[in-house]
């Protein structure tokens, strides 16, 4: 009985620290802050993607049909819809403007992510941009060849196996894409020169994390009724929701990875002394 009472408050000790842990990095003010520059960010990237590979003629449906779109769907299609139309006989200056609007999202991440680590060495804020602008090309690319290959092994997926192997090999394929996004994501966020093993940890964390949470937050927006509390404006305040609770769990993830570094040079500084 005593041996299970000190596993109880080791446990509590543990997870106090690492609750104290994630305060002392800001968690939750940067996952606000991202999510905010992400619902900027949204809109102007949909925007160039269309302009700089056209309408593709894709059929999205079968994404929109996984479980963690269900409830922001709509406005997912909206948003969607609202960039495609914004191209036509689009103006220089919000061709500019829309171009500098896309970055932000990855311009604060970069800001945040030298919070996180506590980097005493920061990029000047026109090399930061620049970088960001270059992340969003790429980026942009990673998610047209992701789609097209998710849209591809979902029509596979689904005329080789039954209905619900099919359901999770779908989702398996999904997550594959989310990790290798998120891996860039952790390698632009490090301000350390690092190698991908150093941020797959942490990457993995952020896509379990992220899937748990969007069931979750799935299963509590059928049975919360908000359309009583917020009327029309419901959609909104769920797209919001949604995208702080992943953004959270993507702050978390970089978290995950700056611990596992910071215990990786304390190991090196005891080994040199000893």
């Amino acid at each position: 009985m005593t041996g299970i009472k000190e596993h109880i408050k080791d446990a509590g000790k543990k997870v106090r620290g690492t609750f104290h842990y994630l305060t002392s990095k800001k968690y939750t003010t940067l996952a606000g802050t991202m999510a905010f520059f992400l619902v900027m960010s949204v809109v102007p990237f949909l925007f160039w993607l269309t302009i700089l590979f056209g309408r593709l003629n894709i059929d999205y449906e079968p994404i929109f049909e996984l479980e963690i779109f269900r409830e922001v769907k709509d406005l997912l299609v909206y948003f969607r819809d609202a960039a495609q139309s914004a191209t036509t006989g689009a103006s220089v200056i919000l061709l500019i403007t829309t171009l500098y609007s896309s970055t932000n999202l990855f311009y604060h991440m970069r800001r945040s992510g030298e919070i996180i680590y506590e980097s005493k060495r920061r990029k000047g804020s026109i090399a930061v941009r620049m970088s960001a602008l270059v992340l969003i090309f790429i980026v942009m690319l990673l998610s047209v060849v992701g789609v097209s290959a998710f849209l591809l092994g979902n029509s596979l997926l689904r005329r080789i196996f039954p209905s619900f192997l099919a359901q999770i090999s779908v989702y398996a394929l999904f997550g594959v894409f989310m990790f290798a996004l998120i891996l860039i994501l952790n390698l632009y966020m490090c301000p350390y020169k690092v190698r991908a093993g150093n941020v797959v940890w942490g990457s993995l964390l952020t896509v379990l994390l992220g899937g748990l949470a969007s069931f979750g937050f799935s299963i509590y927006a059928t049975f919360s009724s908000m359309e009583k509390l917020y009327g029309a404006a419901v959609f909104l305040i769920l797209f919001l929701l949604w995208l702080y609770l992943l953004m959270t769990c993507f702050v978390i993830g970089v978290i995950f990875n700056c611990h596992l570094l910071e215990q990786d040079k304390m190991r090196k500084i005891v080994h040199k002394k000893y």
